[in-house]
C-alpha cells in the first residue's frame, strides 16, 4: 500500500503533486496487474522484466515499499532467465489491485 503521510511529505505537502503522481499511476499502471498476468501465462521473460522494472521505479516514488519489494522479485527472477514463482506474480498482482482500490478509495 501507498504510505500516503510519506508520499505528501516528498511532495511538499502539495496536494495537486500527490493527484498528479496518483494519476498518473493510475494512466499508466492501473492494468498492470493483468499485463503481468498475461505475460507470465505466455512465458514472456523479457515483458516480465520492463513491466517489474518500471513498477519497481514507480513504487518507489510513490512510497509503496511492499509493493516496490514485490515487483522486484519479478524483476530479479525474469531477468535472471527463470519463470518467476506463481506466488511471487500473485502477490505482485493483489498488490497492484490493493494500490488500485486505495487511490481510488482516496479520490472519491
Amino acid at each position: 500500500m501507498i504510505k500516503v503521510d510519506e508520499l505528501k511529505a516528498l511532495c511538499g505537502d502539495d496536494d495537486s503533486m500527490v493527484e498528479m503522481l496518483l494519476t498518473i499511476y493510475l494512466e499508466e499502471y492501473g492494468q498492470s496487474d493483468s499485463i503481468i498476468q498475461q505475460r507470465y501465462e505466455t512465458d514472456d521473460l523479457d515483458g516480465l522484466f520492463k513491466i517489474s522494472h518500471e513498477l519497481k521505479g514507480m513504487f518507489s516514488n510513490l512510497c509503496a515499499k511492499d509493493a516496490m519489494s514485490l515487483a522486484q522479485i519479478v524483476e530479479s527472477s525474469s531477468q535472471a532467465g527463470s519463470i518467476p514463482e506463481e506466488s511471487a506474480i500473485s502477490n505482485l498482482c493483489n498488490e497492484i489491485q490493493q494500490i488500485n482500490q486505495q487511490i481510488k478509495t482516496m479520490f472519491q
